[in-house]
Formats: C-alpha cells, structure tokens, sequence
C-alpha cells in the first residue's frame, strides 16, 4: 500500500470528470447554452491549473515522473492485453500518453468553444470554429472511454482497484511496482522541453510566495 496521488490530482480529476459531464450533455441545447459555456470554461481553468501543477509539484503528478514516450505505451499496452505488464507506482507509459492528449484535447475544445461562443473576436471564421469544436469534443470523449477501458483493464490485471486509488490517493499493488525513472527512450529533446515550460512556472510560483 502507497499514497500515490495528492488531494489537488484527485480534486482536478473528479472536477473535470463532472465539468466535461455537465458541458458534453448541454451541447445540443440552446436553453442550456450558457451552462455549457460555464462547464467548459470550469473545464479550462482545471486543465491550466493541471498543467501548472504538472511543473511546480513534486511526486507522481509532476510531468517529469511520465514523460511521453509512444514506443513504451505501444509495448505496455500489448503487455498488458497479454497479462504480463508489470504495475506501475504512478503513470504507465500508456495512461501518460492518453493523459498528455487529454489535456491538448481538452485545451483544444475550450478555446475553440470560447472562440465559437465569442462569435467573431480574433477570428472571423465560425464553420471552420464549429468543426474544429465539434470534432475536437467528439475526440475527447473518444479518449476518455479510451482511458476508462485501460483503467478497468489494468485494475483487473494487477487486482488493483484505480477507481478507488483516485478517490483515496492509495494504490494497494505498489510492494512490486515499477517506479518512474524519467522513462528509457524518451528523447533529450522532450526532457528540455519540460524544463524549458517548468522556468516561467516556477518564476510565478515564487512572485507568488513573495507576495
């Protein structure tokens, strides 16, 4: 038994889990168009604040601790259809790529619908806004079933309830766990790239503490 995930992981999670909910289910409804405005832009302020946290926190939330890395989440993904994966401490290779495409998809229907509710500030192009909105929602929601399928998968697998780790912060399978070690295989490229983002946030985080 480990405490994996801090209560701000949790909190942002289950958030956007009912804030994507709320926005998905209002789409189609002029009566609940500004609901589904809110929801989205509840949506957005998570991911921004997810990303922040993804630079200033230390743990298994931090980017560092799963960088993508394509090859290894192919691997452990067939690993895992086979039964042989090994549990991972924090993020597995394959959970971290479909958590880096959640949050560009997110990123992607929010301001793509903040741009479409804002009809003609910035750009004058609204079917082009409805399509890239419309499309890039549908896909995100393709991802989460996705990375629902995986953590059902995975929890059967390593007789490890994830559901309930997000809940409480503590995975159970964690005695022979692999833990993170920046992930073989992941470019030099990627790893500047993270702290190359991680200066400007931690720059803010001490104005912030000074103030």
């Amino acid at each position: 038994m480990r405490y994996v995930w801090d209560p701000f992981v949790r909190i942002f999670h289950w958030s956007l889990v009912i804030a994507f909910g709320i926005a998905f289910y209002t789409h189609e409804s002029e009566w609940d168009r500004i609901t589904h405005t809110n929801a989205g832009y509840v949506a957005g302020s998570l991911i921004v604040s997810r990303i922040f946290w993804g630079f200033l926190c230390t743990g298994y939330a931090k980017f560092k601790s799963f960088p993508p890395n394509p090859e290894g989440a192919v691997r452990y993904a067939w690993r895992t259809l086979q039964g042989r994966s090994k549990p991972f401490v924090g993020h597995n290779p394959a959970g971290s790529l479909v958590i880096y495409m959640l949050l560009a998809l997110g990123l992607m229907t929010v301001i793509s619908g903040f741009l479409v509710f804002n009809d003609g500030w910035l750009f004058n192009a609204p079917a082009l806004l409805h399509a890239i909105h419309f499309y890039s929602a549908w896909a995100w929601l393709g991802l989460v079933c996705i990375h629902v399928l995986g953590v059902v998968t995975e929890s059967i697998v390593h007789k490890d309830n994830l559901i309930v780790a997000m809940f409480t912060g503590v995975k159970y399978d964690a005695s022979e766990a692999v833990e993170p070690k920046n992930q073989e295989n992941v470019s030099r490229e990627t790893h500047r790239i993270f702290a190359v983002f991680g200066v400007p946030c931690r720059v803010l985080l001490r104005l912030f503490n000074k103030k």
